[in-house]
């Protein structure tokens, strides 16, 4: 899955589908993969696994948006299903700010010859919009306030604690696993017993296992409007 830097939003594409997320307020759009030609000066930033989903742990921070940047198979199933763990995690600030280094793997069909992303270069009346990435998180504070300036520091540090602990949970616990095809929170027996009603495989979870259900649920509703329940080709996102 391809994912692209805009102005106004992250782009994930793969297939016909692209999954639109914005850098305003958080929100997403599933569109068709050609809208792509509308953005401004999209940039591959590479190729990402699937999608966890996006978390606002604050109030007073951006919407977060979690991929997966790195993942280990496992094992098979009967059926050729493969049972995959999250090994590696990107985190993007759904904000207006340019995002830290990814590491993401390169996209061959972008980035042929190239070592790195290019970064895309600011129109004349961008400027008050391109902040430091997170980890070079700086306050701006044009006017000598005190008041302002500590509270901007204390926002900064609540937001590289939250990242921390998001990044330990996922990398460091290695206790998150998913199928794209089949269905780890119920048991056999239990599969083999239902019916197959022809609902999405999301929608026939055991909540008590769904650990991403609150972080996709925007996702889910878009699908569901869209009825794209189990379309091939619209951006994959981790429900087990």
């Amino acid at each position: 899955m391809e994912l692209f830097q805009a102005k106004d939003h992250y782009i994930l594409q793969q297939g016909e589908r692209a999954l639109w997320c914005s850098r305003r307020d958080g929100g997403l759009q599933l569109r068709p993969a050609t809208d792509l030609l509308l953005a401004w000066n999209p940039i591959c930033l590479g190729l990402v696994e699937g999608v966890i989903g996006k978390i606002q742990l604050h109030s007073d921070l951006p919407w977060w948006l979690i991929l997966i940047r790195q993942k280990a198979l496992v094992g098979k199933l009967p059926g050729d299903h493969e049972v995959c763990k999250v090994t590696k995690i990107a985190v993007l600030s759904l904000s207006e700010m340019d995002p830290q280094d990814l590491e993401l793997e390169l996209c061959k069909k972008h980035h042929f010859g190239i070592n790195k992303p290019e970064k895309i270069i600011p129109s004349p009346d961008d400027s008050k919009f391109l902040l430091k990435t997170f980890t070079h998180i700086k306050s701006n504070v044009s006017a000598p306030n005190k008041k302002k300036v500590k509270e901007s520091k204390e926002k900064e540090r609540l937001e590289r604690r939250l990242l921390e602990e998001l990044l330990k949970m996922f990398m460091d616990s290695e206790s998150f696993y998913f199928s794209v095809t089949y269905d780890l929170t119920n048991s056999v027996q239990r599969q083999s017993a239902g019916e197959d009603d022809g609902r999405p495989l999301w929608q026939k979870v055991d909540d008590r296992f769904f650990w991403n259900k609150h972080m996709i649920k925007d996702l889910t509703a878009i699908v569901s409007r869209c009825g794209l329940l189990d379309h091939p080709h619209h951006p994959r996102f981790c429900a087990d």
